[in-house]
């Protein structure tokens, strides 16, 4: 299946074949176990931040929930998120949420089966929660196959360089990442590769 889909993000996109054959086919998405508050923790924590400051922050935001006795980090204090490097925002973002969720890690679980727009206005209505933040939680944890990060800076980076190497060969060219339905969220994540492997630069 994995090799169908990139075979028809090809197809879709034949100006860019070349491109698309560089890359490493990636797997079928499946939802992930981790419970879904604590992905909310990590989704708000990397936001606007490389993925190396992301994880080494959330790496102490898990070491002050265990040392705490916690259930999961969104029960963590404001105090506890800032010591641990997250921004004021972030830190009041996670405790609305945290006192929302009290210590239920399945309170979350009925988001696995809504539909992404229902699910991306459901995570919208959290202070401090937005497109983006949805999108990621939509293809990164829960699976959704047809979501594509539009507020993502690295992704609008890799639809950049490819508008333009389109437009090299037609001015009337346009790169649209909605073409790829209804595997956006594949597109996306070999978007990513392409960055994270130098292929676009």
């Amino acid at each position: 299946m994995s090799i169908k889909i990139k075979r028809a993000l090809r197809v879709t996109y034949p100006e860019h074949d070349s491109f698309f054959a560089q890359l490493k086919t990636i797997p079928k998405l499946t939802p992930r176990s981790l419970p879904l508050p604590e992905a909310v923790v990590r989704v708000v924590t990397g936001q606007m931040l490389s993925g190396a400051a992301a994880n080494t922050i959330y790496k102490r935001i898990a070491t002050a929930t265990r040392e705490q006795g916690l259930v999961g980090s969104w029960q963590l204090d404001h105090d506890s998120l800032r010591n641990c490097g997250l921004s004021d925002s972030k830190a009041r973002t996670i405790c609305a949420f945290g006192s929302k969720i009290g210590n239920d890690a399945s309170a979350l679980e009925h988001w696995r089966t809504m539909a992404p727009d229902a699910l991306t206005q459901e995570i919208k209505s959290n202070k401090g929660m937005g497109d983006w933040t949805a999108a990621i939680i939509s293809l990164g944890y829960i699976g959704h196959e047809d979501v594509f990060p539009w507020g993502d800076g690295s992704l609008q980076r890799a639809v950049a360089v490819l508008q333009r190497a389109g437009a090299g060969r037609s001015r009337r060219y346009k790169f649209d990442p909605d073409r790829a339905r209804p595997y956006r969220s594949y597109l996306a994540l070999y978007l990513w590769q392409a960055l994270d492997s130098g292929i676009l630069d």
